[in-house]
């Protein structure tokens, strides 16, 4: 396990000369104007980091983390977050899809909503060797032809095969079909993880912020043997106006995953406690 950052500092604050005397390589990426951005991708395992911590500090820079997971971590692990990170598209039509797609939104924090019909897309997707992906503004989860039939040869449980619709023509792709869980954990996100919580004052639901560092804990009573995919019961989220249940897999799946090469999502490791 490797906890990651991407660090971004603005030219204005005048960090250069203090990057480079660390000997950290970075990345600038031009603004309008003259300006630029510096970007920086890190470990905290790196020796240079508790100097460059000191600096985000300081400057108040932003800075974002993730874990990176070995093989062997996700493979001994009886369940597996399964995090989408292909992108692409925009669900169809841009002003309005929420209303077409999903049911039970909440209309002051934007969760507890299902899903009552399949996605439209603008175009057949471009996935190159990706065999996953998911829509902007949604957390979804998109698949190839070739994913299908293999989750079918291998008896994998606790999905559904929706057709992704090309808004246009109205005809469903070619190229991708949308995976749906409808199996929802019962409550058992540990305390540990119940971070910034927010409860909505209409609905009652509860929305904790995105989890980022080191490993998921869930208790072993709000899951279920009989799927290899469960939704948690918990929203997570970190903007004011949305939110997802994070996508749970059995190790059965993601060991079917790791096998064969599948891009275009990230397995975190669960500690079921």
């Amino acid at each position: 396990m490797e906890i990651w950052h991407r660090i971004t500092f603005g030219h204005m604050d005048d960090v250069d000369a203090a990057i480079e005397a660390m000997n950290i390589k970075y990345k600038r990426s031009p603004l309008p104007g003259g300006g630029y951005l510096i970007h920086i991708d890190i470990t905290e395992s790196d020796p240079r980091w508790p100097q460059l911590t000191a600096l985000v500090g300081q400057k108040n820079a932003l800075d974002m983390c993730d874990t990176i997971f070995t093989p062997e971590e996700i493979l001994s692990a009886e369940w597996v977050r399964l995090k989408p990170v292909l992108e692409q598209g925009y669900p169809q039509p841009e002003e309005g899809w929420e209303r077409i797609t999903y049911e039970g939104e909440c209309a002051q924090c934007g969760v507890g909503y299902r899903q009552k019909a399949p996605f439209r897309l603008a175009k057949e997707p471009r996935l190159g060797k990706h065999d996953f992906m998911c829509l902007y503004w949604t957390y979804t989860l998109f698949c190839t032809p070739k994913v299908l039939e293999t989750l079918e040869t291998h008896q994998i449980r606790g999905y559904e095969v929706w057709e992704a619709i090309i808004h246009r023509t109205n005809q469903p792709s070619q190229v991708v079909s949308q995976l749906v869980s409808s199996n929802v954990a019962a409550p058992g996100l540990a305390d540990v993880d119940k971070l910034q919580s927010e409860t909505c004052p209409y609905c009652g639901i509860t929305k904790y912020a995105y989890h980022k560092r080191g490993y998921m804990h869930l208790k072993r009573e709000a899951l279920r043997s009989d799927v290899d995919v469960l939704l948690t019961h918990e929203w997570f989220g970190g903007m004011p106006h949305s939110g997802f249940r994070e996508i749970l897999i059995s190790n059965r799946l993601a060991r079917l995953i790791l096998e064969k090469g599948w891009r275009g999502v990230a397995l975190k490791p669960i500690k079921v406690v």
